[in-house]
């Protein structure tokens, strides 16, 4: 068997799970022992093999090797026309034009000796060997249908002509939950959850490919199953990969992207840059373990597209996500605030075919990692999206606030700036650009707030970060308990106006600001009991901005040489 590898089998000739349709197509085509040199022509100068071994077939049809003569499309899976089904592939797997059958692999490889069929007629509804033998004579019952649970043959595998190894290697999948000794810059496959009734591989080709087959019911609510690619890493990173092909999508909800993971448990919390098999793109994310997963990004340039370009960029707690045409122009997709514990996590790929009787097969490329130097007065990563540094002050606020990451939440403590109020602003402010059109939605959790009388904190959204700017503001205002409020400056350099105040206890609550992109905006709170948003009253709702506009958290601690200690355990920016 040195000479062939194994793409496809049952029973006790399965020595692994079968190839996905762009594994084999480069096995056959371009890395076999005898691919033609010249994929289009015609007819091939040389010509690929595939071997079936029948362990209790007829001694004429216990190895059986094809022969093939004619390029296959690229939108047609061949060894899942052969191990699948009955019939000529749509017209592009026939008998003596397509393909022929030999009883060696010398005849195969010189085309000599070819099989022949009963009444010159090759029977589709017995895939590969069509009835046919040596002779000419009918030999039934020597086929089988991989899917089949009786099938007239059970332990069947199928071989191409590379020699095992030299072209695609296949990654050793754990068999548990835990990861296997691994070098640094190893990575491990596993399928991930509890649906998984096909088992997904990672195969690995020397021009830098990686396929991924995988089944999986969902990544998604509180569960998921998927195959998943990954290492374990601690720190920052900027991850980029091109999905170059996804092919044997059966549901429009199959996934595949680059995922950042706390775990393997099937509820793990995560942030996913994905392509779906029919829904265009997605950032999504679970914030806390058996939790429920929410979409915190949603746009379909391209609803069904197959390929794209995917990228994650983790600077300590924010996770933004990024897609491209090219690989090189950037669109941000959404940000995401996510703890991981001890700030390490699962790195990887991952794929879904939204049915765990079912294997998609995605090719991802150029998959690279770099780690991220952050905070840096220069990032490290020389073709980073943006150079925008989400932590600032704006205005003239004293630098000694303090920005904590923690595992659990964020902290903003010291001095945060003299005020948000009149028509000058003073604060410090975590935030990133939008679109000036762009419709968005964005959710702050605020957990505990303790401050001097004028501190505040909550969502801004703003006309840049000019200390004049116009803005849209609703958070927690501490003095007296005062619970949420809402704020605005509707023109550059007017002054602030107060709209509305409701009490909430001990400070803590949800709010959220959500945009249209053309000038409507809502407010909306509710208090850490409650199941229900509530609207507040906003002002004026139709401030429009310009080309860019900053959406984060603003704290301020109201005065020169005040105190304010703000903590937040959940920041999201989702696209409406």
């Amino acid at each position: 068997m040195s000479t062939f590898t194994f793409v496809a089998g049952r029973g006790e000739l399965k020595l692994t799970e079968k190839f996905g349709h762009q594994a084999f197509a480069t096995s056959m085509f371009d890395h076999s022992l005898t691919a033609p040199s010249d994929i289009n022509a015609v007819p091939f100068d040389k010509n690929p093999i595939l071997m079936r071994a029948c362990a209790e077939c007829s001694d004429t049809h216990k190895r059986v090797f094809y022969r093939r003569l004619t390029k296959m499309p690229d939108d047609k899976d061949l060894l899942y026309c052969i191990t699948e089904t009955r019939g000529d592939c749509g017209g592009f797997n026939v008998w003596n034009k397509d393909f022929t059958l030999h009883s060696t692999y010398e005849d195969a490889v010189n085309g000599d000796n070819a099989w022949s069929c009963p009444n010159n007629a090759f029977n589709y509804g017995a895939p590969f060997d069509g009835e046919c033998s040596p002779s000419g004579a009918r030999v039934r019952n020597q086929w089988t249908v991989l899917h089949w649970s009786t099938p007239p043959q059970y332990n069947v595998g199928y071989y191409v002509n590379m020699p095992e190894g030299t072209f695609i290697t296949e990654v050793e999948p754990v068999s548990d939950s835990t990861l296997r000794s691994q070098g640094e810059d190893d990575f491990v496959s596993e399928d991930v959850g509890n649906d998984v009734r096909i088992g997904g591989r990672v195969r690995l080709d020397e021009d830098g490919k990686i396929y991924i087959t995988g089944s999986g019911a969902n990544i998604w609510h509180n569960n998921d199953d998927f195959q998943y690619y990954y290492k374990e890493v601690t720190g920052d990173f900027d991850i980029t990969v091109n999905v170059a092909s996804f092919d044997n999508i059966v549901n429009s909800n199959a996934k595949a992207g680059i995922m950042l993971r706390a775990s393997t448990d099937h509820d793990s919390e995560y942030a996913q840059a994905l392509l779906s098999g029919g829904k265009g793109l997605r950032f999504q994310s679970r914030s806390s373990k058996g939790n429920w997963s929410y979409n915190a990004g949603t746009f379909d340039p391209n609803p069904h597209r197959t390929n794209v370009w995917l990228r994650l960029v983790k600077q300590m707690t924010t996770i933004d996500m990024y897609w491209s045409e090219d690989g090189k122009d950037w669109t941000q997709g959404g940000s995401i605030t996510m703890f991981y514990p001890d700030d390490t996590f699962l790195l990887g790929l991952t794929v879904c075919s939204h049915d765990a009787n079912w294997q998609s097969e995605v090719t991802f490329d150029n998959f690279v990692v770099n780690s991220y130097n952050f905070p840096s007065a220069a990032p490290s990563i020389s073709d980073a999206p943006t150079s925008w540094d989400p932590n600032m002050y704006v205005g003239e606020t004293q630098e000694n606030v303090e920005y904590i990451p923690g595992s659990t939440q964020v902290r903003v403590k010291n001095d945060a700036g003299s005020g948000i109020d009149g028509d000058v602003d003073s604060f410090f402010y975590h935030a990133f650009q939008r679109p000036g059109t762009s419709a968005f939605e964005a959710v702050l959790s605020v957990d505990y707030f303790y401050g001097s009388d004028g501190a505040k904190g909550g969502i801004m959204v703003r006309d840049g970060t000019g200390a004049s700017a116009k803005n849209t503001f609703i958070g927690i205002y501490p003095r007296d308990n005062t619970g949420v409020v809402t704020q605005s400056r509707s023109t550059e350099g007017g002054d602030t106006v107060r709209h509305k105040s409701m009490y909430v206890p001990n400070n803590k609550a949800f709010v959220k600001l959500s945009y249209d992109g053309s000038g409507a905006m809502v407010a909306q709170y509710k208090a850490v009991e409650s199941d229900e948003w509530e609207d507040i009253d906003l002002g004026r709702n139709d401030l429009t901005f310009g080309d860019k506009v900053t959406v984060g958290v603003a704290v301020t601690g109201g005065g020169y040489d005040s105190y304010v200690d703000f903590r937040y355990s959940k920041f999201e920016i989702t696209d409406l």
